[in-house]
């Protein structure tokens, strides 16, 4: 694996935010995987451990990983006044209709966010980097607050910035703020949440159950036996669901079937 560190894609209020871009040694990417990290829209830090843990088994099956830091704790003010105003109402329509988020992971920290990955992905695309991802599939896993801003992506409100959709989206502890966006053509999602959640509660599971049955939309929400927050992360690499299939290997079966990873050969 071959590390990029620290490559600025976009400037906010004259600071620089930047990725990490992880290549396969070697070979061309087959794929690109965007990694967006948790922490409530207050804390954390692209090069935590599980970018570089994602990072290291994705390039050896021929993925490129980048691993994008976005804005933390953004003040209101610095989103534009009809986006708040659109932003409180989603906010409020979300909270009549069950969503259980804290305020601020329905509010401007959370869409500044989601503008700033969405930059990342336009840079990227745009040849700016040091690889030429013009032409490649994109998935995108996220943690916590990361995988909301997956989720969003791929569940775009038009009434907000737009940006291309990742081809699918693996969220760990995630919820989808706006689930009335979803549609029957919404990217394939894999959502992994543990059975008991105090910060992203797994009742938003049951909220987004009801949505995707309703339009027939191609996300599975799976449920690991394990409890709180961190749960899915460690999940994910280690457990397996009720079928016996581990979560893992559902992922890349996401990436694959969506073009992202090669697919395996014949009789492999």
């Amino acid at each position: 694996m071959h590390a990029i560190h620290g490559i600025d894609y976009v400037e906010r209020a004259g600071t620089p935010l930047a990725l990490d871009l992880y290549l396969p040694e070697g070979n061309s990417p087959s794929g690109l995987v965007l990694f967006a990290h948790g922490g409530g829209f207050v804390k954390g830090d692209r090069t935590a451990a599980p970018a570089e843990k994602l990072a290291k088994r994705l390039t050896a099956l021929g993925a490129a990983v980048a691993s994008v830091s976005y804005r933390l704790r953004t003040e209101d003010r610095a989103l534009p006044v009809q986006q708040r105003r659109h932003i409180y109402a989603n906010r409020k329509k979300a909270i009549s209709l069950g969503v259980k988020l804290a305020h601020n992971h329905m509010g401007p920290r959370f869409e500044a966010a989601r503008q700033d990955v969405g930059d990342a992905i336009s840079f990227l695309r745009n040849g700016n980097g040091p690889c030429d991802f013009s032409q490649s599939k994109f998935g995108f896993i996220g943690i916590s607050a990361g995988g909301m801003i997956g989720l969003s992506l791929a569940c775009p409100d038009p009434l907000l910035p737009s940006y291309e959709k990742p081809a699918c989206v693996v969220t760990l502890g995630a919820a989808l703020q706006h689930p009335w966006t979803l549609q029957s053509d919404t990217p394939p999602c894999l959502m992994l949440h543990s059975v008991e959640d105090r910060i992203v509660p797994t009742e938003n599971c049951s909220v987004i159950r009801s949505y995707i049955d309703e339009v027939h939309a191609p996300i599975e929400v799976q449920l690991c036996e394990r409890r709180g927050h961190n749960a899915p992360v460690h999940a994910l690499f280690r457990d397996s669901a009720p079928d016996g299939t581990p979560y893992w290997l559902q992922a890349l079966a996401l990436l694959r079937q969506t073009g992202v990873l090669s697919p395996l050969p014949a009789g492999a």
